[in-house]
């Protein structure tokens, strides 16, 4: 790995906590730099705690969405994020399944994904950090999943991809485009058992729509997912139906379901409630 030059090495500065409190009190108060590193040194002396989080996550600072290109890092509004490092089963799944690069690139899909949602863009030198390689080895990943479709949200590439969809509506996608679990697994670094849960809670959301539930709002409480993700499952629901009527795709996955919960029930278009076939 190479080793940082200064400059990277002070915008990698700035997005830390003590960075971004040293950045305010400078733009905020004009302060001078040294004025402002020393009460930032005093402030962490005396307020500092460590905060219980659950395993496989922690806390980042990165630029907002909201930051324009063109102005230095140092001076960008900065954001707190809460990112999954460790994803536990599923990343040691495709640890086994894939190798430790296959994992590296599904830990870039989640960290800027989840950064994304929390208003924040993670940089190339940010992921380099965070993974432990060069950014070399990151701009080599970016480009290998973006290759195979996948949406990367870093801050370099953001603007020319637009907002995209998140990987759990690309892989329901690719599932009702007849892909395989196999070709699904290679093309978007998941474990199988992920992608299997993925679609399931689309089916899950057929079966409410079945019911009669279609408020985004109250499917995104019975599903236990962000409004966001309800939506795009909304607008992926809308764009495979067939001149209204639900495809053949649909129905083979709300069957699955019914096979493994014979309990569930199938709404009649009257209003009645039938038993699953």
């Amino acid at each position: 790995m190479q080793i940082a030059s200064s400059e990277v090495l002070d915008r990698c500065l700035s997005k830390t906590p003590e960075g971004v409190f040293a950045g305010r009190l400078r733009r905020e108060f004009e302060l001078s730099p040294a004025l402002s590193e020393a009460i930032v040194e005093l402030a962490t002396e005396c307020l500092r705690e460590e905060v219980p989080r659950a395993p496989g996550r922690l806390v980042f600072y990165c630029a907002s969405r909201k930051a324009r290109h063109g102005v230095p890092l140092t001076d960008q509004m900065k954001v707190r994020v809460e990112l999954t490092y460790a994803g536990g089963h599923d990343d040691v799944a495709v640890l086994h399944a894939q190798g430790s690069a296959k994992l590296r690139q599904l830990r870039v899909l989640r960290l800027t994904e989840e950064a994304y949602g929390q208003g924040g863009l993670l940089t190339q030198e940010d992921l380099s950090y965070l993974l432990h390689v060069s950014t070399r080895t990151i701009r080599n990943d970016v480009q290998a999943l973006m290759a195979d479709g996948n949406t990367v949200h870093t801050r370099g590439y953001d603007h020319d991809i637009g907002r995209g969809v998140s990987h759990k509506t690309r892989i329901v996608d690719l599932y009702l485009s007849g892909f395989t679990y196999n070709e699904m697994v290679l093309k978007t670094r998941h474990s199988a058992r992920a992608i299997r849960r993925y679609v399931r809670t689309f089916g899950r959301m057929l079966l409410l729509i079945e019911k009669g539930i279609t408020n985004s709002p109250a499917l995104s409480r019975v599903l236990r997912q962000s409004d966001r993700l309800t939506q795009e499952y909304l607008s992926l629901y809308e764009q495979n139906l067939e001149d209204g009527a639900w495809p053949s795709a649909y129905e083979e996955l709300v069957d699955q379901l019914r096979a493994l919960d014979p309990e569930e029930k199938k709404e009649s278009p009257g209003g009645g409630v039938d038993e699953a076939d």
